[in-house]
C-alpha cells in the first residue's frame, strides 16, 4: 500500500492523457510543420520568414498571449484558433477564413497520429502499476482521437475500451464534475477509491480534488522530486515525471 495515501486503500488510478501519457506538444508542433510544408512546398519561398517552422512559433506565440486575455473559465475557442493561424501565415500567400482553418486543422488531428509518442517510462510504469491497480483514462481529447492513440501506442491491454472517459461535443469538460463522476459510476469506484493522475493543476488536480479524488501532479519544473499538499481534504503528490508514479502509488 502506498504510504502516501495511508490508510485510504486505492483501487484505480485514472490517467489524463495528453502530455500526462503522450507528448502532444511534440505532435501538434510536428503535424503544423508537415501539413504547412504540404500547403507551401510548391511554391519558392525567397522569404526566409515565410517557413512553417517560424509559422509554427508565431500561432504558439499568438496562442499564449490570447490564452492570458480570454475570461476566466472560458475555453479556447475556434475564434482564436483561427485568429492565430491568421497572424503565424500572414507571410504566406494564403487566404485564412474559417472554411481553410477548418481544413487545416482536420489535416493536423489526422496527421498528429503519425507522431504520437509517450513520454520516456510510460509503458514500464503503466505495466507496473496494473499489476497492483485498474487503470483508466479520463480525457478532454475527442473521443476518436483518443481511441486512435490508445491503439497505435498499444495501449489497450492497459487502458479497455469500457475504460476509457472523454469529452462529448457539448458535455462537461475537466474540470467540471461531471466527467469525473460518470467515471466513477462507471467503474463502481468510491471517490477515496481512486487517483486522478494529470499534469494541468486546473483540469486534473482541481478538478478531481472537487470531486474527492487524491491526486498525483506531474509538473516537471518542481523543484522537490516528490512533495505533496492538501487540496481542501485531499492529498495531491507531486512529482517531475511519470517515471516516479511507481514509488508513490
Amino acid at each position: 500500500m502506498s504510504p502516501f495515501f495511508f490508510p485510504a486503500p486505492k483501487k484505480m488510478i485514472f490517467f489524463d492523457m495528453n502530455n500526462t501519457l503522450v507528448d502532444r506538444r511534440q505532435c501538434f508542433d510536428s503535424a503544423f510543420t508537415e501539413v504547412l510544408g504540404d500547403y507551401t512546398g510548391r511554391w519558392e519561398q525567397e522569404d526566409g520568414a515565410a517557413s512553417p517552422e517560424n509559422a509554427l512559433q508565431i500561432y504558439k506565440q499568438e496562442w499564449q498571449k490570447l490564452r492570458k486575455l480570454r475570461p476566466r473559465g472560458h475555453h479556447p475557442s475556434e475564434e482564436m484558433r483561427i485568429s492565430c493561424l491568421e497572424k503565424a501565415l500572414d507571410a504566406f500567400p494564403i487566404s485564412v477564413n474559417e472554411t481553410f482553418a477548418k481544413g487545416f486543422f482536420e489535416r493536423i488531428e489526422e496527421t498528429e497520429g503519425n507522431y504520437v509518442r509517450l513520454f520516456p517510462g510510460v509503458e514500464e510504469t503503466l505495466s507496473s502499476l496494473g499489476e497492483r491497480y485498474k487503470l483508466a483514462v479520463i480525457s478532454n481529447g475527442s473521443r476518436k482521437r483518443l481511441e486512435r492513440d490508445i491503439g497505435r501506442l498499444r495501449l489497450s491491454s492497459f487502458f479497455p475500451e469500457g475504460l476509457l472517459f472523454s469529452s462529448t461535443k457539448d458535455g462537461p469538460r475537466k474540470p467540471h464534475p461531471g466527467l469525473y463522476r460518470t467515471a466513477l459510476k462507471e467503474t463502481g469506484i468510491a471517490p477515496g477509491q481512486g487517483v486522478m493522475v494529470g499534469n494541468s493543476w486546473k483540469n486534473d488536480i482541481i478538478g478531481s480534488t472537487r470531486c474527492g479524488l487524491d491526486a498525483v501532479w506531474i509538473y516537471p519544473p518542481h523543484v522537490k522530486k516528490i512533495s505533496q499538499r492538501k487540496v481542501g481534504r485531499q492529498k495531491v503528490i507531486i512529482v517531475r515525471s511519470v517515471k516516479q508514479l511507481v514509488h508513490v502509488l
